[in-house]
């Protein structure tokens, strides 16, 4: 397997840990009942996805403790889009203001998300690998 396609993989894993804490705080901002109930779904979901990222990766025979430069970058940014979370929580201003926080960061991760499955996809259509991870 190509490296490029590894590094793609442990940024998926550290995209969809970042996602959990970011769904986490998301929901501590949040005040609208039906946003509420749709971050709480997207919360499960990507907590299985982390389940399925750790199982492909064993699978792979790769570690999914390896701190890759990728994914330490990956790392950062989910951190700081909880980082501004809670700012906006704690700045003194109206909850909806905090919440409108927390839609922008979860699409922000939302985003990448969805980028690194299609980019699978596509290398594993692309690629005729029988033993492509997707």
């Amino acid at each position: 397997m190509k490296d490029q396609v590894k590094e793609l993989l442990y940024q998926m894993l550290e995209t969809e840990l970042g996602g959990v804490q970011v769904y986490t705080t998301a929901l501590e901002c949040v005040v609208n009942d039906e946003l509420r109930e749709e971050w709480t779904k997207y919360l499960e979901q990507t907590r299985r996805h982390v389940d399925v990222m750790r199982e492909l990766l064993a699978k792979l025979g790769l570690d999914a403790e390896l701190q890759t430069p990728g994914r330490q970058v990956v790392h950062h940014i989910g951190e700081s889009l909880v980082q501004a979370m809670q700012l906006a929580q704690n700045s003194g201003g109206p909850p909806e203001a905090a919440e409108l926080v927390a839609c922008e960061c979860v699409v922000f991760a939302e985003t990448k998300d969805h980028m690194n499955w299609e980019l699978l996809s596509k290398y594993s259509r692309k690629s005729g690998d029988r033993d492509a991870p997707v």
